[in-house]
């Protein structure tokens, strides 16, 4: 048991504190390659790289979120496996609850960004 005081408080206590906060932190079903790099300490070209192998592994499933255009939201409005499953015109619920002037964007004006879910073993 006092091994494990020690540890705790050295560095590799800290060190093994903040990872399990990043993993506390961390939704799974929206892993960012920051995440991956983040966690990892490496740079991000290789998170992409860890992700890209975690999908053919079958281990995360890519997704694509459509980023809503407002300023004072950003959010992610819908998130779909490929760009063909994206309706033409979206609402932002979230900009029509609040009211803004524009909440029904053409798709083809919004950002859009790469995030991964993991898998769980029966598929979904």
């Amino acid at each position: 048991m006092r091994l494990l005081q020690i540890i705790d408080k050295s560095f590799l206590g800290k060190f093994i504190a903040k990872k399990q906060e990043l993993i506390a932190a961390t939704d799974p079903n929206r892993i960012y390659v920051e995440n991956i790099r983040s966690f990892f300490n490496i740079p991000n070209r290789l998170a992409k790289l860890f992700c890209n192998l975690a999908v053919r592994e079958g281990v995360f499933r890519e997704k694509i979120g459509i980023i809503c255009y407002n300023k004072d939201c950003e959010r992610i409005i819908l998130s779909v496996d490929n760009l063909d499953q994206m309706p033409s015109v979206i609402t932002c619920q979230s900009c029509q609850l609040r009211e803004e002037s524009e909440y029904d964007f053409n798709t083809e004006s919004l950002s859009t960004i790469i995030f991964y879910q993991i898998v769980r073993k029966n598929g979904k």
